[in-house]
């Protein structure tokens, strides 16, 4: 990430990925009777939303976000909606992960599979809202609101955030 780039613009791109990574979790939402054709993406999609996702939200949540709180209140309006919805979200993926080694396993059973779309339907779906809101209206206000040395500044916290994941 250039340090010139708006930090909009970096959680822009994660978005773009993150949503071929839901077209795709929607794919295998859709095939879950083809076990055998989907379980390996399935997997792989899994550790992705376990683990490497929740870093785009410890960017927002620890860099991006206090720096907003500066212009827009936290409790009220767009900040604080996204940090239940983060937390919602947060907590359907961990359902879904419990799911998923049951599914993979010898018991993945009708009820697993019901129990997998119905949560991984709602993720889905809360996930692109999400995404849409903040692509169209939070990351708007902030460029709007930021001035260079904050810029500057998340660009600075999002890299930090990102050495330590690559690192922890």
């Amino acid at each position: 990430m250039a340090n010139t780039s708006k930090p909009t613009d970096h959680l822009k791109e994660e978005h773009q990925n993150v949503k071929k990574k839901l077209d795709t979790l929607e794919h295998i939402f859709q095939n879950l009777d083809k076990k055998d054709e989907v379980s390996d993406k399935l997997k792989e999609l899994a550790s992705f939303f376990k683990t490497e996702f929740w870093v785009h939200f410890t960017k927002e949540e620890e860099a991006l976000f206090p720096e907003m709180e500066k212009y827009v209140p936290k409790d009220m309006g767009p900040i604080g909606m996204m940090l239940e919805e983060h937390v919602a979200l947060k907590n359907t993926n961990e359902e879904l992960q419990k799911l998923y080694p049951v599914y993979l396993g010898n018991s993945g059973n009708a009820e697993t599979i019901t129990l997998i779309k119905r949560h991984g339907f709602r993720f889905i779906q809360a996930l692109r809202d999400h995404i849409y809101k903040e692509d169209n209206v939070l990351f708007m206000m902030a460029d709007e609101q930021l001035n260079k040395s904050q810029v500057d500044s998340i660009n600075n916290q999002f890299k930090d955030i990102e050495n330590k994941q690559t690192a922890g």
